[in-house]
């Protein structure tokens, strides 16, 4: 099933890549033995007409909505996924593909007993709320019989622009107008950050990772219960802080025992020459609280020793009977 794929104008290398994990992550591939689709694990892309490969709408062929849906929650570089039902460069050429969308996959959506809300976006310039309200009642040919519903609808709609800017505003270059009409399947959460940025942790170091990387990292690293989540950098730990909110196991280690014991603000006086020394997070620990503030519900624990870490790892690994995963 093709949907469109829409992104955050940030870090666009990385997107297509997390979209790819996560897919993975939700088995949008099958296995082999399940007659699944063949490796290597990859999904076929394609982009509208006349668009460069940075622009944020992209078409991904995905299995199922379900995928699509979990994709879309999970991810931090995706804005939405959407079923197309339409798209032109002019309001006319967008009419036409509406109307030839097949009415047995609209009809579900626009019954009496349904809600619904009609969102109007647009990349590249600003609409006024008048021509955001325009563009709605321009719809009106769409036989939507539900009730709106702006707080709470069963299904939302967008509508969504990109002009003809040239290639002086900073955007990818785009020829030509084009509009975009679909059902959303599945938006982005992306609340989680404010709840883990740097400013609200009270555990930091000079080099303590952004917590959208580090997301981002832990997506790409397929974090879920059951794998075991190893950092041998670790730090203060923000990587490990990401991979706990999606419930993994973590364990990590750091050259310099006094970043992982002694971790605070980033005023603090340079490090002398580091020695080798080793610490290990995992599940439980005194310093619990001020790592992970807020949400004390995540699993993760901190504690400083010198240890072989060939052996705790695999004695770890065993013990718990997880997927061991290194980052970096």
């Amino acid at each position: 099933m093709w949907f469109l794929c829409v992104f955050f104008h940030r870090l666009l290398d990385y997107r297509r890549p997390e979209v790819e994990s996560l897919a993975e992550l939700f088995g949008a591939f099958g296995s082999a033995e399940d007659g699944g689709r063949a490796h290597p694990l990859s999904l076929e892309w394609s982009l509208p007409e006349n668009h460069h490969i940075d622009s944020p709408f992209h078409f991904v062929d995905l299995p199922s909505e379900e995928v699509a849906r979990n994709i879309a929650r999970r991810s931090l570089l995706v804005k939405g996924i959407y079923e197309l039902w339409g798209e032109g460069a002019t309001h006319n050429d967008l009419e036409k593909a509406i109307r030839g969308f097949p009415e047995e996959r609209k009809s579900p959506y626009l019954k009496p007993e349904s809600s619904f809300r009609i969102i109007v976006d647009s990349f590249g310039k600003v609409m006024s709320f008048q021509e955001q309200n325009d563009r709605i009642l321009g719809l009106g040919y769409i036989p939507f019989k539900g009730r709106v519903d702006l707080s709470n609808p069963d299904h939302k709609f967008w509508l969504m622009e990109i002009d003809d800017n040239g290639e002086n505003n900073g955007l990818p270059p785009v020829v030509v107008k084009r509009i975009f009409f679909g059902r959303e399947v599945g938006a982005a959460d992306r609340k989680l950050l404010p709840t883990y940025q740097l400013k609200s942790r009270k555990y930091i170091g000079p080099t303590s990772m952004d917590a959208e990387i580090a997301f981002l990292m832990v997506n790409q690293g397929l974090a879920q219960p059951g794998k075991l989540i190893y950092d041998p950098f670790v730090g203060t730990g923000s990587i490990l802080v990401a991979a706990a909110h999606f419930g993994a196991m973590t364990m990590g280690a750091d050259i310099d025992i006094r970043i992982v014991r002694d971790g605070r603000g980033p005023d603090w006086p340079p490090f002398p020459a580091p020695q080798l020394r080793v610490s290990f997070v995992q599940n439980d620990a005194s310093l619990l609280r001020s790592l992970l503030q807020p949400d004390l519900r995540l699993r993760l624990f901190l504690a400083g020793r010198r240890s072989d870490l060939s052996q705790e790892i695999s004695s770890l690994s065993k013990r718990t009977k997880s997927t061991l995963i290194f980052l970096r």
